[in-house]
């Protein structure tokens, strides 16, 4: 069998690698696989597939953005510069830390997700490569530049010809051909966006079909549920106010917080909140719950379209205010800005939200409307875009 690479290179959270896992599992019989993931702390969600090793990062530098008085970041170019795409020396080791894997374990296919420096690497060597994602996280390398996602948050702090001059200074000694624009950091032999119209920021650029988005299993919509269902990540539990709320809903309470620290998971199962400490698979999430809580993650913002359960969200960074804002709209979901998360205000939305008949009813409509988009087969889409890709019958 071929060898392929599963790569990812920046963000947080188990998504990436449940992304990662989903594409190599619909083509496990055509490919063995290594895996560089720059964060080992999922790494075992890939078991039974291969053993990860710790690969690069690219890493953070906020003191221009400082120096520029911290306006909120505007494009997936602006990321891209605070993230060592303006320091060749970062390019020039990870390009060449990515090219020597490939090159050691002769791979025959890359899947990145989240890793622009692994795709560039593999077109150096010729080397077809999928990038994979949420629709916000696979930019279309057709644009002619990186567009701004909130119109509030507009302001650039960089020029991308800048940073395109600092990519075409490294790259053609690793035969990457120089770039015209930014978006062509992303160019690929095919782009996997799991998502849903209503959360692709780049439809209007997007030339490739969509695929259903990666919740974590199958779920129907189901209703008769009683718990609230918290999901949070780590950054979420270090708001004392957040927690504080959700220990003192006074309704049942089930939450999943990955990494909780265990005095923190004590006082919530002291107040009778069920701690569960790992992932609740969906059936039984959409079974038991009549609410979500959630920062917005595109997976569990998903999983209550698809189960038509109203949603309350507080977004921890751009992404994920940019999928709540796009879902409010519809009338099944709540967002609960910065002003309104002390433990008083964000308790009232809640349990305001559990009670709303026509946010649920709105809820249960809106997944019926969308279950085209969710419940296409997934894996056979996978297969017939990654078979086309390396020529090979399905």
């Amino acid at each position: 069998m071929l060898g392929a690479l599963l790569a990812w290179e920046h963000g947080s959270g188990r998504g990436h690698v449940v992304q990662l896992r989903t594409v190599a599992e619909a083509v496990q019989d055509r490919f063995t696989f290594d895996a560089a993931l720059c964060d080992l702390t999922f790494k075992d969600e890939l078991a039974g597939l291969c053993d990860a090793v710790q690969g690069p990062w690219l890493p953070y530098s906020g003191d221009y953005r400082e120096s520029r008085g911290s306006p909120p970041r505007a494009t997936w170019g602006e990321f891209l510069g605070d993230y060592g795409f303006l320091n060749p020396e970062t390019l020039r080791e990870s390009i060449a830390w990515w090219q020597g894997v490939m090159r050691e374990c002769d791979i025959s296919l890359v899947i990145a997700d989240c890793a622009p420096c692994a795709l560039m690497a593999a077109r150096g060597l010729g080397i077809p490569a999928i990038a994979i994602g949420t629709g916000y996280l696979v930019p279309p390398a057709e644009m002619q530049e990186f567009q701004v996602l909130l119109p509030r948050y507009s302001t650039r702090i960089y020029d991308e010809a800048e940073i395109v001059d600092t990519i075409n200074s490294v790259v053609p000694e690793f035969g990457v051909p120089k770039l015209d624009r930014l978006p062509q950091v992303y160019t690929s032999s095919d782009q996997l966006a799991f998502t849903i119209g209503m959360l692709d920021p780049y439809s209007e650029w997007r030339r490739q079909p969509l695929l259903p988005p990666i919740i974590g299993g199958e779920a129907e919509p189901v209703s008769g549920g009683e718990e609230v269902f918290v999901y949070f990540s780590t950054r979420a539990q270090s708001s004392p106010e957040l927690i504080e709320a959700i220990g003192s809903l006074g309704v049942p309470v089930r939450v999943f917080i990955p990494g909780i620290d265990d005095e923190v998971a004590y006082g919530l199962a002291q107040r009778g909140v069920l701690v569960e400490r790992s992932p609740v698979p969906v059936d039984l999430v959409a079974k038991r719950s009549r609410l979500l809580v959630n920062a917005a993650q595109h997976g569990t913002l998903c999983l209550g379209l698809a189960t038509g359960i109203p949603q309350v969200a507080a977004p921890q960074q751009r992404e994920q205010q940019y999928n709540a804002e796009a879902v409010e709209k519809y009338g099944v979901l709540k967002v609960a800005s910065e002003a309104e998360r002390s433990a008083e205000h964000f308790r009232a939305i809640v349990l305001n939200a559990c009670e709303d008949a026509a946010m649920a009813r709105r809820s249960r409509e809106l997944a019926d409307e969308l279950r085209p988009q969710l419940q296409a087969n997934r894996r056979k889409l996978i297969r017939r875009r990654i078979s086309s890709v390396m020529d090979f019958k399905v």
